[in-house]
């Protein structure tokens, strides 16, 4: 008899599959350094985690009382970031082990734009594992935390969210996913475990810890 309590595994991207988060706030604290307003490295990557690149930048001007052209650093932004990613982007030790082990539906919802997870499934050598089988907050009416992306995906596979896991890195995420009606699992990197189990989320460390709480099948 199945007694697994889930049917679908929902994976954020950034800080979950790859470690994409550090290079994305690299090259944001480089370009407003140029153009004179240092920020600090480790407390931009904690309070940028899991936010789009438009919110990032209006929670920098509500900061500092300043914001950049977005005509001229947005597309600055994403050709630094390409190039950045192509060259140095990490896949999270364990990955590839704990979605070979699932035997579920696995799927991909990110903030990101569907172009920039392709690309790092592409990268990590993901993308035979999830396919076609990813679902953007950019192309949802509303991105994390709202729960819209999240609900996108279990619709897709016609799976009750009340049976899908999500597994994600963000206090935003975390959110998304709760509002949805989601278990989730929160990796706790960038955020501390105490602020992602606040959020809704029981926190893990590394993805064999992970893999080995899906195995047991009882999640509750």
């Amino acid at each position: 008899m199945n007694t697994r309590t889930y049917d679908l595994v929902i994976f954020d991207c950034d800080g979950v599959l790859v470690e994409s988060e550090p290079l994305a706030c690299r090259i944001y604290t480089q370009m407003f350094a140029e153009d004179g307003y240092p920020l600090d490295y480790g407390e931009t990557l904690r309070e940028h985690n899991g936010v789009n690149l438009l919110k990032r930048l209006e929670l920098t001007a509500q900061k500092i009382g300043w914001t950049p052209d977005r005509s001229q650093f947005l597309p600055e932004f994403n050709r630094r970031l390409s190039d950045l990613t192509n060259r140095e982007l990490l896949i999270v030790p364990g990955v590839h082990s704990l979605i070979d082990s699932l035997t579920v539906p696995i799927c991909v919802a990110s903030n990101g734009s569907r172009d920039e997870i392709t690309l790092r499934l592409k990268l990590s050598g993901l993308t035979d594992r999830f396919g076609k089988d990813v679902f953007s907050g950019t192309e949802v009416p509303r991105p994390k935390p709202w729960p819209d992306v999240y609900l996108a995906a279990a619709n897709a596979f016609n799976t009750p969210p009340s049976r899908c896991v999500v597994v994600e890195d963000s206090v935003l995420g975390v959110t998304a996913a709760v509002r949805a009606g989601m278990k989730v699992y929160g990796h706790a990197t960038f955020n501390s475990p105490e602020s992602l189990r606040e959020a809704g989320a029981i926190p893990f460390r590394s993805m064999p810890e992970l893999q080995k709480i899906l195995g047991n099948g009882h999640i509750g």
